[in-house]
C-alpha cells in the first residue's frame, strides 16, 4: 500500500503570504504549478455527502502532465494515527479515461482549481501552500521519509505546524473536493 501523511491547515491570506515569503528563502526545490482536479464518484457508492469523505478518485490536470489518483483515508485510534491510502498512474489520454470512468458508472461530480507552490524543507517535509479558487488559502505539510511510523511521522508534523506559530484547531480532514462539494450543493448528496 502506498501511504501519504500530512496534515492540512485552512490558513489566513496573511499567513501565507508569511509562509510563501519564508519558504522561499529557505526552502528548497521551489515549483509553481496551476492544478484542475476533476473529481469522480461512483453511481452505485457516492463519495460525497458526508461529513468526511473517506475516499476520492480524481484526475489532476497539470500543463506537463494528468494524473489519475484514488484516495482512501484511515483515521486510526487518534489524530496520530491519520494517514492516507494513494495510488496514482500518468493519463496519457483524458478523454478515453473519462469514458472508461463513465461506462462504469462512474461520473465526473466538480471540478477544483488551484495554484500550488511547493517546497521541500528540511530534507523530510514537502510543503505546499495553496490558492484554491472559492475555498482560500491552505498548507499543505507532507512528510517524505517512508521509513518513519504513522505516528512518529504524524508526531514531527505536528511539532512543524508549531514551529510555524500555526494552530493544529485549522485543520482540515475533509478536504478541497467535500468542502467544495458542500459549497456547491450542501451536505446531502
Amino acid at each position: 500500500m502506498d501511504r501519504e501523511i500530512e496534515i492540512k491547515l485552512e490558513i489566513t491570506k496573511n499567513e501565507y503570504d508569511k509562509l510563501l515569503s519564508y519558504l522561499l528563502k529557505n526552502g528548497s526545490n521551489h515549483t509553481k504549478k496551476e492544478q484542475n482536479d476533476i473529481y469522480f464518484s461512483p453511481k452505485y457508492r457516492p463519495f460525497f455527502g458526508e461529513e468526511i469523505n473517506e475516499e476520492c478518485l480524481r484526475i489532476r490536470v497539470m500543463k506537463d502532465k494528468k494524473i489519475l489518483s484514488y484516495k482512501r483515508i484511515f483515521f486510526g485510534e487518534s489524530d496520530s494515527d491519520i494517514h492516507l491510502e494513494e495510488h496514482e498512474s500518468d493519463v496519457s489520454d483524458l478523454e478515453q479515461v473519462i469514458k472508461i470512468l463513465n461506462c462504469l458508472d462512474i461520473e465526473k461530480v466538480l471540478t477544483l482549481h488551484k495554484i500550488r507552490d511547493s517546497f521541500m524543507y528540511q530534507d523530510i517535509f514537502e510543503i505546499s501552500l495553496d490558492k484554491v479558487t472559492d475555498l482560500g488559502y491552505f498548507i499543505e505539510l507532507e512528510i517524505k521519509d517512508d521509513s518513519l511510523s504513522v505516528y512518529d511521522a504524524n508526531t514531527k508534523l505536528k511539532d512543524l505546524v508549531t514551529s510555524f506559530d500555526l494552530s493544529l484547531t485549522s485543520r482540515n480532514l475533509e478536504g478541497y473536493a467535500t468542502m467544495l462539494y458542500q459549497k456547491l450543493y450542501g451536505k446531502k448528496n
